[in-house]
């Protein structure tokens, strides 16, 4: 673990477990639990800090996330905004996580991969 990785999940966090962890100058944020309205303003705290420190990009994990609300979405959608073409991009293995995503759109925007290597491997700006 360098420095800059943060055990971001708190004891009191209850349902959501964060971590994030530095692979060069991406960051790679693993998220665990149900991102929801009650848990969202935490998730949302932990990627806006994230988000602060400038990554070339920003990879989250969600492939341990058990559900995932549009309240979890809005944290994402206004990650992308703020990073523009350094690129979000989101990892997922299930509907759970890639439904949400495809039946808003928001799949255009945020690329979905399969695996973090792939989505840090990614071209940016693009989803491929």
């Amino acid at each position: 673990m360098s420095s800059r990785d943060i055990p971001a999940a708190r004891p009191d966090s209850g349902e959501l477990q964060v971590t994030v962890r530095w692979r060069g100058d991406a960051a790679v944020v693993a998220v665990a639990g149900e991102i929801d309205l009650v848990t969202a303003p935490e998730f949302d705290e932990v990627v806006a800090g994230v988000v602060d420190q400038g990554p070339a990009v920003l990879v989250v994990d969600l492939c341990a996330v058990s559900f995932l609300s549009s309240a979890g979405l809005q944290v994402l959608a206004g990650a992308h905004r703020r990073l523009g073409e350094r690129g979000l991009r989101a990892v997922t293995t299930s509907t759970v996580t890639s439904r949400p995503f495809t039946s808003t759109g928001l799949d255009t925007w945020i690329g979905l991969f399969g695996s973090v290597d792939e989505a840090l491997a990614a071209t940016p700006g693009t989803g491929e």
